[in-house]
């Protein structure tokens, strides 16, 4: 599929299914702004449902890449929208070399990749194992951190909210001077949930 066809067949998708969310809850998109329109970006949201991806597009118009577990690209109907959509397989539970080379290229061809350093969902106030890969992609690639919250329970007609908060490079995590991943990491998932704060 050539890169024109892809992108409207992502329009598409995004359009339905950004319109079946906003029918099903009350969405509330804060923060747009804060997503760069050019340039590689990693968005990083907490994640507590299927459906966060697609919150998380409503962001902006730039087509976003998510990494999604492999599993995924089985499922009848599910795998076909997900290729559709541009997703991309990862095996949890070890280093996924091929995943993470195609993040690299997307980031260095100044796409969008969205990420859950949380790596599957997690119940609030679990933090869940984190993805450290998150903060090693932005140190190769100098491309901006866009943090996310997420905040609802996706249930009909309940609020459901996402807040992006402003970008940032990953020497921003660092203290003093010494970049440690594993640190980093866990500073990014405290700037999400400060930002889950001001949603509540």
């Amino acid at each position: 599929m050539s890169l024109n066809k892809q992108m409207q067949a992502y329009n598409i998708l995004r359009t339905l299914a950004g319109s079946l969310l906003c029918l099903l809850y009350r969405v509330r998109v804060r923060g747009k702004e804060n997503i760069p329109l050019t340039g590689g970006v990693i968005l990083c949201a907490n994640h507590i449902h299927m459906f966060d991806p697609v919150l998380m597009v409503l962001g902006t118009r730039r087509q976003v890449r998510f990494m999604a577990k492999a599993e995924v690209f089985s499922w009848p109907i599910i795998g076909f929208l997900a290729r559709l959509a541009g997703a991309f397989p990862v095996k949890r539970g070890d280093a996924d070399i091929r995943a993470v080379k195609h993040s690299l290229q997307i980031l260095s061809k100044g796409g969008v990749l969205g990420i859950f350093p949380e790596g599957t969902r997690a119940r609030e106030g679990d933090a869940g194992q984190l993805f450290l890969g998150v903060t090693m992609l932005a140190e190769k690639t100098g491309s901006l951190i866009v943090p996310a919250a997420i905040v609802g329970r996706y249930r009909f007609r309940q609020p459901l909210a996402i807040a992006f908060g402003k970008p940032f490079r990953v020497q921003a995590l660092c203290e003093e001077g010494k970049y440690d991943r594993r640190l980093a990491t866990v500073r990014l998932m405290g700037i999400i949930h400060e930002l889950k704060a001001t949603l509540t």
